[in-house]
């Protein structure tokens, strides 16, 4: 029913009438529609040839993420299966990519980026609650929308508690450095093996930013399974060379990076030893940069315990942001 692409103009079950083709990869597209019920622009992830394994990976997903409701993450309104093709339905957002706005060299005062660095953290807060992790915090998968807020988008990294999504992925700069080593591990149980390497490995490939690198068709059976603390079962990780994480502790140091990048203009080094010290940096107040720097510690039970506590920091310091 669905070839290379869907014509503008065509309808998905009647509901979706296709407005634009907002991009596409290598299992899908993205695509604007109207919502002819509720009369309002929605996106649709296509994703095809689905399995059933993937399609109910993909359900769990969807559903797990129809239940946060915070006003800086898009709603997911559903989630349609059809001849071996899912369609996700999200709200559409309008705004711009920090992504764009930094390329143009775009410069921001430190009274704004709190105030996103608390909707954002805020966002967070809301998705951690269910145990749902963006994993590919970066300027790229944030929008400022027209109203001078932000929105935290683009979820298809994202863990959620009990599902194994088969991708993972690191964001140069921006990735912590235990998603770093979990990347390497999971490279390294494809390119050990010939066999299978070269047909699950992508590197390069994100449109907005081109330094992102992912692995596909990530096995439970051949890598640890993430989103535990990593000091869980320290002996079977010894045994293993296994790593574990908590990626609710890696979001925060991606945000931390992502903050980062939008008060000083630059990327964080790929390296994070590498990066600045933060408290050398001169035209910023000591409070952002002492909170950006406990975020972004290498250790991660060195950082805030959780993104409420990184909240609560927030607000305390910045009562009228």
């Amino acid at each position: 029913m669905y070839g290379k692409t869907i014509k503008p103009g065509s309808y998905i079950y009647r509901t979706y009438r296709i407005v634009e083709k907002l991009g596409s990869g290598g299992s899908g597209a993205v695509y604007l529609a109207w919502h002819t019920r509720l009369r309002k622009h929605v996106v649709i992830k296509l994703v095809k040839n689905c399995s059933a394994s993937t399609v109910e990976t993909r359900r769990n997903e969807v559903e797990a993420l129809k239940k946060i409701r915070n006003m800086y993450v898009p709603q997911v309104l559903d989630f349609l299966v059809e001849n071996d093709h899912s369609f996700t339905v999200i709200e559409h957002i309008e705004g711009e990519s920090f992504d764009k706005l930094l390329k143009q060299k775009k410069r921001f005062d430190e009274s704004k980026v709190v105030q996103w660095y608390k909707q954002l953290t805020s966002a967070l807060c809301a998705i951690h609650r269910y145990d749902v992790c963006h994993r590919d915090i970066k300027p790229a998968n944030i929008l400022l929308t027209t109203n001078g807020d932000v929105c935290l988008i683009d979820f298809n990294f994202a863990f959620v508690s009990g599902n194994n999504t088969g991708v993972i992925s690191r964001s140069m700069g921006y990735a912590s450095p235990e998603q770093y080593e979990y990347f390497k591990l999971c490279r390294s149980t494809f390119t050990d093996n010939p066999k299978t390497g070269d047909n699950h490995m992508e590197a390069s490939i994100s449109e907005n930013d081109g330094l992102t690198e992912l692995v596909r068709n990530v096995k439970k059976s051949k890598v640890p399974e993430a989103g535990k603390n990593k000091h869980e079962d320290e002996s079977s990780q010894s045994n293993n060379h296994e790593i574990a994480i908590d990626w609710k502790l890696s979001d925060i140091y991606s945000l931390g990076a992502t903050i980062y990048h939008l008060l000083t203009g630059n990327r964080p080094p790929v390296v994070p030893d590498e990066v600045a010290k933060i408290p050398n940096l001169t035209g910023y107040s000591n409070s952002i940069l002492k909170i950006i720097e406990n975020s972004m510690k290498t250790n991660p039970t060195q950082r805030f315990k959780s993104a409420a506590e990184l909240s609560k920091m927030l607000d305390r310091v910045y009562l009228c942001v």
